[in-house]
């Protein structure tokens, strides 16, 4: 088990409402028997993931661009929020 975190309550407040913005969504109760420090690095490891996420799924997009007529490529790029 890891050692308790310093700012006991208020960081494991702290670490639960970062999980929180890295699901998009309250955590699944068993999380919660994590410690802080755990509740931290799963924060930020999934946010790093989510971040690797959406760069891959741009640069995927922007590379589909290249099959599209080039005339029609602004069009497709305000279409597609790029």
């Amino acid at each position: 088990m890891a050692a308790p975190a310093a700012g006991g309550v208020d960081g494991r407040q702290s670490s639960l409402s970062a999980l929180r913005a890295a699901l998009d969504r309250a955590p699944p109760a068993g999380l919660e028997a994590l410690e802080a420090d755990e509740l931290a690095r799963l924060a930020t490891l999934l946010a790093d993931a989510k971040r690797r996420q959406k760069a891959q799924v741009d640069a995927a997009l922007t590379e589909s661009l290249s099959h599209v007529p080039m005339l029609l490529r602004g069009a497709v790029r305000k279409i597609l929020d790029l």
